[in-house]
């Protein structure tokens, strides 16, 4: 599953996004913009991750972590100089995104306010006020 993942980010134009890599492509994502220090404040530690990542695909902890090894792999392995966030933004269906968004709120941001969702839902390619509703006060 990861290779088809790292192929597409490599070379969108010549591969589509299996929808059943959705759950790793988002992973992903949040892997690697939690160390590029987009999600770090609300993603500090690895166990958060895994804590958005079992909220959302069901997952118990020992589950959960491992998504999120395969996802830190994938995000390592992506070419230099993708635009992954875009390319997510663009392939994966904004329902999905704002699933996933709504699970990082609920986890990682509880009582942080609108602030924290407008910024969440631009980081998924969601309009601002896409997470608006979200129970995060």
């Amino acid at each position: 599953m990861s290779m088809r993942l790292i192929f597409w980010a490599s070379r969108p134009d010549a591969a589509w996004l299996d929808p059943a890599d959705t759950p790793v492509a988002l992973g992903a994502l949040t892997v690697r913009l939690s160390s590029e220090g987009v999600l770090a404040e609300l993603l500090p530690v690895a166990e958060r991750i895994d804590a958005v990542l079992a909220h959302r695909y069901d997952l118990t902890r020992r589950e959960a972590a491992e998504m999120r090894r395969i996802c830190e792999d994938v995000a390592a392995r992506l070419p230099p100089g993708c635009d992954y966030q875009r390319l997510v933004a663009q392939h994966v269906p904004a329902e999905e995104r704002a699933a996933f968004a709504h699970c990082l709120l609920h986890v990682a941001a509880a009582g942080r306010g609108p602030r924290a969702a407008a910024s969440v839902a631009r980081t998924f390619g969601l309009p601002d006020g896409a997470l608006a509703s979200a129970d995060i006060a």
